[in-house]
């Protein structure tokens, strides 16, 4: 069997001071690349650079990289809003359009976390030896699949009186997950996937996505026929689109 040839020859890892007592993480990868390349991620903000030289003719990566990080926090702090997230604590309320439901946690003896919808309730089973760092990474991630079991069926319906309203065309299997860089795409062959955080939205928002996507399955670029047919179903959307930039980050699980 073949494998694909490693191509990082070091890693190394820098704090960035964002703001006072607001500090990410920059991870440097060196691999056979000609150029940088900078993105903000789910646990860090990752910088590839050429493993060759540390330097060239356009200055210093690292130097580059802390300053592109500074500034993009100045020009939009909520691109860094989720390393900053509490971790969920018992008896927070998510509240959604289609109803509110509470978060309750249950220190166990037990291996793992189990969670299970009762009544309004989010019911999160974990071992009780977890510090705050296992239930951030797990405890959003089992709150959203087990919010996307609880409102499945209404968040269907509304897809399919959206669909029924304005354009009647046939798409394939719906799937709610917890995505954290897209609030929903539409494949090639109609399948809809939508991010569970959209069910924390209002509903005009949440309307907006829908369309969207539903758009998409017609056209499946971004051009000027593709936002013709978003505005023929909802004039107003430009507002929505604002909404999802200015407080989109908010809602976290």
């Amino acid at each position: 069997m073949l494998h694909r040839r490693r191509t990082t020859s070091k890693i190394t890892r820098l704090p960035v001071e964002l703001a006072p007592g607001k500090t990410v993480q920059m991870v440097i990868y060196r691999e056979r690349r000609r150029n940088w390349r900078i993105s903000v991620g789910q646990k860090a903000v990752n910088l590839r650079i050429p493993a060759s030289s540390f330097s060239s003719p356009q200055g210093d990566p690292v130097e580059w990289g802390m300053k592109w990080i500074q500034d993009k926090y100045q020009q939009d702090p909520g691109v860094f809003h989720h390393f900053f997230l509490h971790v969920p604590a018992d008896g927070k309320i998510y509240r959604t359009v289609f109803g509110d439901i509470e978060l309750v946690t249950v220190p166990e003896p037990r291996a793992a976390a189990v969670g299970e919808v009762e009544d309004n309730c989010i019911v999160i089973s974990y071992p009780g030896d977890w510090g705050q760092q296992a239930k951030g990474e797990v405890f959003p991630k089992l709150i959203s699949r087990l919010m996307a079991t609880r409102y499945r069926s209404e968040f269907l319906h509304r897809i399919a009186f959206l669909n029924e309203k304005h354009y009647r065309f046939p798409y394939g299997n719906v799937v709610l997950r917890y995505n954290k860089s897209t609030w929903g795409s539409c494949s090639h062959t109609g399948k809809l996937t939508f991010s569970t955080r959209l069910l924390l939205a209002p509903l005009p928002v949440i309307d907006y996505v829908i369309i969207h996507e539903l758009a998409h399955i017609k056209v499946h670029n971004h051009s000027k026929s593709f936002w013709n047919l978003v505005a023929s179903a909802m004039p107003e959307y430009k507002q929505y689109v604002k909404w999802l930039r200015a407080e989109g980050h908010k809602l976290y699980f």
